[in-house]
């Protein structure tokens, strides 16, 4: 699901929807709870041996001159492609950047956190928790 973006070796459950598509959640993503509320039953799904793997981060830092140069080529140097990027305007020399990206493999993960928070001006890298839409 993009709402919260699980990559292995998070807590998992999912949900049928339209089509019989089935969205997967981490366990802790607020559109869970709304989905039970809705009466939408879960399935069972566990994270198979599939390597690749997309998630969602968010940077924040202070704004400067090359920031998102120097942001992407640390995400390049980890090996990880940029699937989506968005770079919202600065607030008080303060910028939130957000990508989608693809890694080879979850355990790339805390390395590439790692990497961008080295970029100087970023004070901190996590995990997006997107607003939830509408339930699906």
């Amino acid at each position: 699901a993009g709402c919260c973006t699980p990559v292995p070796p998070d807590a998992i459950t999912a949900f049928a929807v339209r089509g019989g598509a089935v969205t997967v959640h981490r366990a802790g993503c607020p559109s869970v709870e709304r989905m039970k509320e809705v009466g939408r039953a879960e399935v069972g799904v566990r994270w198979g041996d599939s390597a690749e793997c997309r998630v969602t981060l968010t940077a924040e830092s202070f704004g400067r001159a090359h920031l998102l140069a120097d942001l992407t080529e640390a995400i390049a140097l980890e090996g990880v492609a940029i699937v989506s990027a968005t770079v919202e305007p600065p607030t008080q020399q303060r910028v939130r950047h957000t990508y989608t990206l693809q890694l080879p493999d979850a355990a790339h993960l805390p390395g590439l956190m790692r990497a961008m928070r080295a970029v100087p001006g970023v004070y901190d890298v996590s995990r997006a928790q997107h607003p939830a839409a509408a339930a699906h």
